[in-house]
């Protein structure tokens, strides 16, 4: 009997050195911060260039009531987003984020011209406008497989703005070898404009400027590299199928690839998110940089109901592929776009300044029929600026952006105010946008903008992200 005793002691004793063993295995792993997320922490990217940066993780209760009688190895709860994380990341290295963005407006219009006719002769109605929609919305599905450098990405969006209302916005695999290189592979936004990076959340009024809704690209399947070679010094490098690519089928694409390079500084220490001075910065906050971009295209652009697309036009509003927009009977099927932008933003104690300057030439102009001119050169910025007049609460801003180029020139004049819900977090805000058109040169689904209008754009919006 003493015997038995001894042995069931020794299991006693087995069975509490395996239980402290178990306690002391580390519970939370640390994930990219891909996704929608609270105050002080980047959605996409920094500054949405989907640079990655372990996301800063709170330690999750490993058995909630609601979880029943869930694996052991496995955490679930809240993190920046749904989580679903290993108790050891390298015996079981996977992991599983959910987050989703909403963005609810109403947009009004009225229109102070009837029609418009653009550069081929063709004439269009300008119409009032007053109704609801949902230009952007995601559902985000992220996390790490097999390693935990080795992350994914699949972005669903949908939207009331396009006839194809669910599609993949951008889906990559991405290995992180440094701080300084993070390589990725799949389909994402090609990097020419720094508020085109600017997450959508983050932009100063409920989207991006007429400026850059006209130069930027689109989004396209390729390979890119982003990193922090050193502290404050961020780069963005793509090599893409093309400027302009979203919704395009292998057939409709050119053996030509595009490459473009953004890099930028924040010399004075971390700028935050965004353009607004939601973190009231204590002290001065600076960022610079610039964004280079080549690539020769051939044949139509991307798929213009794709609802990130934004198709390249002349600065009158003419779609540059359109027939008849260089020359009468003439249609062009192969150009180079060069676009070179540069940026700089402030932050300082609540108030806000930043803005972008665009250059781009359009050469080596060839089509179906002889062209009066081989090259087209354009420019144009937008300036911004903002100030907490309720510290991360209530926001006043007021934006111009401006288009000039040989086939005319557009004009951009808004003002607005930003209303965060919650405290601390900008996860719920309310955006109220007027905005002065004249002679629009822009035209984007989700923006609002519209080719040729001439009238006050107003955009009241709700915002929801986590």
């Amino acid at each position: 009997m003493s015997q038995e005793n001894r042995r069931l002691g020794q299991r006693i004793q087995d069975l509490v050195e395996e239980n402290r063993r178990l306690s002391n295995r580390p519970r939370v792993a640390h994930l990219p911060a891909d996704a929608p997320d609270d105050v002080g922490n980047e959605t996409d990217s920094v500054p949405e260039t989907e640079i990655y940066h372990p996301a800063p993780a709170v330690p999750l209760n490993p058995y909630p009531d609601w979880l029943g009688n869930w694996p052991p190895n496995f955490t679930a709860g809240y993190d920046h987003g749904f989580l679903i994380q290993p108790t050891n990341p390298h015996e079981h290295p996977f992991s599983f984020k959910f987050n989703n963005q909403t963005q609810l407006r109403y947009t009004g219009f009225a229109r102070d011209v009837v029609s418009w006719t653009d550069n081929a002769g063709i004439t269009y109605p300008v119409s009032d406008r007053s109704n609801f929609e949902i230009p952007r919305g995601r559902a985000i599905f992220s996390g790490y497989a097999f390693l935990p450098d080795l992350t994914y990405n699949l972005n669903i969006d949908y939207n009331t703005v396009t006839s194809n209302p669910i599609n993949f916005r951008a889906y990559w695999l991405a290995y992180r070898f440094n701080r300084g290189l993070t390589v990725f592979l799949g389909q994402n936004k090609v990097p020419g404009t720094r508020e085109w990076l600017i997450t959508s959340t983050q932009v100063l009024g409920p989207d991006r400027s007429m400026a850059t809704t006209f130069f930027r690209p689109s989004l396209s399947q390729g390979i890119w590299a982003t990193g922090e070679p050193r502290d404050g010094l961020f780069y963005h490098f793509m090599i893409a199928n093309g400027f302009n690519t979203l919704g395009s089928n292998p057939t409709q694409l050119d053996s030509h690839m595009a490459g473009t390079l953004s890099v930028w500084a924040e010399p004075w220490g971390a700028f935050g998110t965004g353009y607004g001075d939601f973190e009231s910065h204590a002290s001065p906050a600076l960022r610079l940089g610039t964004s280079i971009t080549y690539s020769p295209e051939q044949g139509q652009q991307g798929n213009p109901d794709a609802a990130e697309n934004a198709a390249i036009r002349l600065t009158d509003g003419t779609l540059l592929t359109e027939t008849g927009a260089l020359a009468p009977g003439v249609t062009l099927n192969i150009y180079y776009v060069g676009l070179a932008a540069f940026d700089l933003a402030f932050k300082y104690r609540g108030f806000s300044m930043s803005g972008e300057f665009f250059l781009r030439d359009l050469f080596g102009l060839q089509g179906n029929g002889p062209l009066p001119r081989t090259s087209i050169f354009d420019y144009g910025a937008f300036a911004q600026t903002g100030y907490y007049v309720i510290p991360q609460t209530f926001e006043l801003y007021a934006r111009t952006s401006q288009v000039t180029g040989p086939y005319g020139s557009g004009a951009e004049y808004a003002g607005g105010l930003n209303w965060f819900f919650l405290p601390d977090r900008q996860n719920l805000r309310y955006t109220l946008d007027c905005a002065w058109l004249d002679q629009c040169p822009a035209d984007q689904n989700r923006t609002d903008y519209q080719a040729g209008y001439t009238g006050l754009l107003v955009r009241s919006q709700i915002q929801f992200f986590f």
